[in-house]
C-alpha cells in the first residue's frame, strides 16, 4: 500500500530503485532497422540507443524472438502489419510490440 506520495520535485533516487544520479538529457538515436517477416505478419523494427548509433545487436535478437512468440498469440488483424520497438537504455532495456489494428 502506498503511503506515501512523491512531488515532482523530489528526485527519483529517493524512491531506492538504484537510480542515485540524475544526467541531464543527451539526445538519442532513433532509427529504422529492418523490416521483419513473421509468417503473415510484416513488423518494422525500430532501434532507440542511448549510447551509440545502435542498439546493441543482443537487444534487436531477443525483440525478434520476442515478437515470434507474442504475434502467434495476437489476434490478427487484416493487415498483419505492426512495429517493433527495441529502446537500449542507461539502466535497462525495453521491448515493444505493437500490432496494427486497422480494420476494413
Amino acid at each position: 500500500m502506498l503511503t506515501r506520495r512523491w512531488t515532482a520535485l523530489e528526485p527519483f533516487n529517493r524512491a531506492g530503485l538504484g537510480w542515485n544520479r540524475m544526467e541531464p538529457y543527451k539526445p538519442r538515436a532513433f532509427r529504422f532497422i529492418e523490416l521483419c517477416r513473421f509468417g503473415k505478419w510484416q513488423m518494422k523494427l525500430y532501434g532507440i540507443a542511448c549510447q551509440g548509433e545502435f542498439p546493441r545487436s543482443e537487444l534487436l535478437a531477443a525483440a525478434k524472438k520476442i515478437a515470434v512468440t507474442e504475434l502467434a498469440k495476437f489476434e490478427s488483424n487484416d493487415f498483419y502489419l505492426g512495429f517493433i520497438g527495441a529502446h537500449d537504455g542507461r539502466n535497462a532495456a525495453l521491448i515493444f510490440i505493437s500490432p496494427k489494428k486497422w480494420r476494413r
